[in-house]
């Protein structure tokens, strides 16, 4: 299915790529307002439980790599059903002077993850400055990983060019910050569309920041009495005191 819909000078022109049987993809609705594209699509399918991933890709580049200034209905597993929603904020992705004609593709396919995270899905937390073993099955050799560390949907680091090995050894930076909802995404570096999210877990401190504070609390609490006369007096008009004598 090809959709056109013109602004601003631009004409922007969707296309649908399906990779499976069974399904439908049909555009509904083209919208743009202050730069952003809003694409309404159903995805039906006659297969329950099966997930897909959904990405949007544009002719700037002969559709090579995904867009990625995405919200709404996009990324993976993805569950069937009508009135998705897929916004594109264009003006973000190629700068505020973008004025040109583009094509965009939606390509939807069966989400099949290319290497198994099973393992990955059991870990609940990771602590800060400790090297984590972790592992997974599946794949090619030939994969080379990034494993990207996600919170929402911000990318915080990227662990680059990993072999699939089954196996690697990981050790958060100072500067993630503690807290829930950290994900990995870990895709191929040839391939994006080979990717894998895992479950949600924790970050924390290596030290308790309980156990930093009272420390600090305590040599506060000192230097505060020997201020105020809570320590060693050395008044010299205070006599010496009286040592006892040598037998």
């Amino acid at each position: 299915m090809l959709a056109k819909v013109r602004y601003l000078g631009c004409l922007f022109f969707v296309m649908v790529a399906l990779s499976s049987f069974g399904q439908t993809v049909e555009i509904k609705n083209i919208a743009l307002d202050q730069g952003d594209v809003f694409i309404r699509y159903d995805l039906l399918d006659s297969i329950h439980g099966r997930y897909y991933t959904v990405r949007i890709y544009s002719s700037r580049d002969d559709f090579l790599n995904p867009l990625i200034e995405l919200s709404g209905d996009h990324g993976m597993e993805i569950s069937p059903g009508s009135d998705k929603t897929l916004v594109w904020h264009a003006k973000n992705e190629f700068g505020s002077g973008f004025k040109e004609d583009v094509g965009l593709e939606l390509r939807a396919r069966v989400y099949i993850p290319f290497i198994n995270v099973d393992d990955f899905n059991d870990i609940k937390t990771l602590t800060r400055h400790r090297k984590h073993s972790l592992t997974w099955s599946g794949g090619r050799p030939s994969n080379i990983l990034n494993f990207n560390l996600y919170r929402g949907e911000e990318k915080v680091t990227t662990f680059s060019n990993i072999a699939n090995v089954g196996h690697t050894d990981l050790e958060l930076p100072a500067h993630v910050k503690p807290g829930k909802g950290y994900y990995f995404l870990i895709s191929d570096i040839k391939n994006k569309d080979e990717v894998v999210k895992t479950s949600p877990f924790k970050i924390r401190r290596k030290v308790p920041l309980a156990a930093k504070i009272f420390p600090a609390f305590l040599l506060g609490g000192a230097a505060t009495m020997l201020d105020s006369g809570g320590g060693i007096s050395t008044d010299p008009s205070l006599p010496d005191p009286v040592l006892p004598s040598e037998n």
